[in-house]
């Protein structure tokens, strides 16, 4: 520690005062009787040398109190600044040392990390939402939002929360019914379109009857005044734009401070991309282990599937549903399941698929997929396109369409797709099972 001025100057003024008091008492014992007369004069000068002695002690000793306090305030402050520090550093291991790294993603485009026991999602419309799990240390949470600056915090596990659409409850409910944690059921507090459904997922449906999950009314105008009664911890939502979208509803939820997710599944381009937001579902209830290991069953078994009909022969597969005389070809998306499945998607070479190509090809097609459900019978789809019966498959009654449960069940269970699919395509190899995703027409 560097001394002050004053400190110095004292020091000085004291040890040239020593050294003229010898010289003086030298120069005194020296003198001569002869010069006897001088000696009331060195006298008078040796007393006020003394004098000023004493004066530069009393400001030395006054300047080292003033110093050693002022030196007692640094290290004081110096011995705080340490201690914070040493605080900060064990914070810091602390955290170090808690598991972090990021969730893997293969085909869905979310993103998922983790760290000092909370969880960073970017959700599908890109907002930061952090997960804190319950009972975090407060100093710890106010270092984890300092550090993300998220746009939501939820604390998880959450206890209740609403759905505003079934295939998140789909999913939510298959983490249910493959760990038989019952927190994943207890959860579901309400649903959009709760009554509207039919139900295939059982307990769901008991728990909407019995009234333990509210229906809080329509996905496009629902009952803000019964999603506040349940002061859910986060509303899961879907968004798009448009006069039937969602983006009022979400607007709404912000105004109310009503904490909301938003989970496009539908947007991902496949399957076991869909799928893959079970991964970020489950991070809410703190069991991203578990989605994680059933989403590595499903790609396996999804792979198992694909190889078994790598080698076939390819049968050539139409997949579409007439709407208000308007056909609806299959998507990129869909004809790559065909593929996978061990099929030849039957219109490939067009880059428009109407009715007159599917009459043009009448009989170069083996199966129909009407992507729809609502028909039993062959019957049900001749009534809205009668021409549809010159179709081969119609005479050979390989005539397929979606279940009701399809809608509901398809993303959560992307493996039961594929699997029902490779049997219908290829029965020689995979005879049909219990279909529950697909209905054959009679």
């Amino acid at each position: 520690m560097r001394l002050s001025k004053e400190f110095l100057v004292a020091s000085a003024a004291f040890a040239l005062s020593i050294i003229a008091l010898v010289i003086a008492v030298q120069a005194l014992g020296q003198l001569s009787s002869s010069l006897i007369s001088l000696k009331t004069d060195v006298t008078d000068k040796l007393n006020i040398l003394e004098k000023k002695v004493g004066e530069l002690q009393q400001q030395l000793s006054t300047s080292t109190s003033e110093l050693r306090g002022s030196l007692q305030s640094e290290i004081s402050g110096v011995n705080k600044t340490l201690s914070e520090l040493r605080q900060e550093v064990a914070f810091l291991r602390r955290v170090a040392s808690m598991p972090s790294g990021q969730v893997s993603v293969k085909y869905a485009s979310f993103y998922l990390a983790y760290e000092g026991g909370a969880y960073l999602l970017r959700d599908s419309i890109g907002r930061r939402v952090l997960l804190l799990p319950r009972g975090i240390d407060a100093s710890l949470a106010s270092y984890l939002e300092a550090k993300y600056r998220p746009d939501l915090v939820v604390i998880y596990p959450v206890e209740r929360a609403v759905f505003m659409a079934a295939t998140h409850v789909a999913m939510v409910y298959r983490l249910y019914n493959e760990t038989g944690d019952p927190r994943f059921l207890r959860s579901i507090a309400g649903i959009m379109w709760g009554r509207d459904y039919e139900w295939y997922l059982p307990e769901v449906k008991a728990m909407l009857q019995n009234g333990t999950i509210k229906d809080v009314g329509s996905a496009y105008s629902p009952n803000y005044e019964a999603i506040l009664a349940l002061k859910p911890d986060v509303v899961f939502v879907y968004f798009y734009p448009g006069p039937y979208g969602t983006e009022a509803v979400i607007q709404r939820l912000q105004q109310l401070g009503v904490p909301y997710v938003v989970v496009n599944e539908f947007n991902e381009k496949s399957p076991l991309g869909r799928f893959e937001l079970i991964k970020a579902l489950a991070a809410f209830f703190n069991a991203t282990d578990k989605a994680v290991a059933i989403f590595n069953e499903v790609e396996a078994k999804w792979d198992q599937l694909a190889a078994l009909a790598t080698d076939l022969d390819r049968p050539r597969v139409a997949w579409f549903i007439i709407y208000q005389g308007i056909l609806y070809p299959a998507g990129p998306a869909v004809r790559e399941l065909i593929r996978l499945a061990g099929g030849r998607y039957a219109y490939a070479n067009y880059s428009r698929v109407d009715l007159e190509v599917v009459l043009k090809h009448r009989n170069d097609v083996d199966v129909i997929i009407w992507s729809g459900y609502g028909v039993s019978k062959i019957e049900d789809i001749a009534k809205i396109e009668p021409r549809l019966k010159e179709l081969k498959p119609v005479v050979a009654g390989r005539v397929y369409a979606y279940s009701p449960a399809f809608y509901q069940l398809s993303n959560a269970y992307p493996e039961r797709v594929l699997e029902e699919l490779v049997s219908i395509i290829h029965p020689e190899v995979s005879p049909p099972g219990r279909l529950t995703l697909f209905i054959q027409l009679q």
